[in-house]
């Protein structure tokens, strides 16, 4: 019987450690100051996009599922008022889709799609892989802010607020400056 005791009492444990390790294996959303993780992704015209095929632009991307979706198109909508004759600075939303039902076809998303078309291109996370890889929040939009050179420079999971987008475009003009400023040296 006691044996038995020892031997229950060692695989808790040892379970526990394990769950413990896993834990600290678990990545940590990327954070300003890193370099962006790449993805790859189709919109709705099944073209893909690249993060890293986008390096020498600045680009914004908006993460979030369909409980965020007013909130989005907010920041989708400011964005392009703002940016839409900028052909430095690119943005996408990208669209946690893993709420879909199985029954319900790709085709008939995309189709749905672009009868209301967002402001911004959207590309579509049929599996969630990138939103997994950047950690973005259920309930509101997850934002990154993304150099030229491929760094993230700003982060927030934030719904939209006249201030921090305010933030968003004072990082998205020295961005710019940075460029202009490197080409005038040329």
């Amino acid at each position: 019987m006691k044996l038995l005791i020892a031997t229950v009492i060692s695989i808790t444990l040892f379970g526990t450690c394990i769950s413990f390790a896993d834990e600290k294996s678990e990545t940590e959303p990327p954070k300003v100051g890193e370099t962006a993780p790449d993805f790859v992704l189709q919109d709705v015209e099944e073209k893909e996009h690249s993060l890293k095929k986008l390096r020498g632009k600045v680009v914004f991307l908006i993460m979030g599922n369909q409980k965020v979706r007013e909130e989005t198109g907010k920041w989708s909508e400011t964005f392009k008022e703002d940016y839409q004759e900028q052909t430095k600075v690119d943005a996408y939303i990208i669209a946690d889709l893993r709420s879909v039902p199985w029954f319900i076809s790709k085709g008939f998303v995309r189709n749905q799609l672009k009868k209301d078309p967002p402001h911004l291109k959207l590309l579509l996370d049929w599996k969630g892989d990138v939103h997994k890889l950047y950690h973005t929040e259920k309930k509101k939009p997850t934002l990154y802010l993304i150099s030229q050179k491929g760094t993230i420079v700003f982060h927030r999971k934030a719904d939209f607020k006249p201030e921090i987008y305010t933030e968003l475009k004072e990082e998205i003009t020295k961005l710019l400056a940075i460029v202009t400023n490197e080409n005038e040296g040329k």
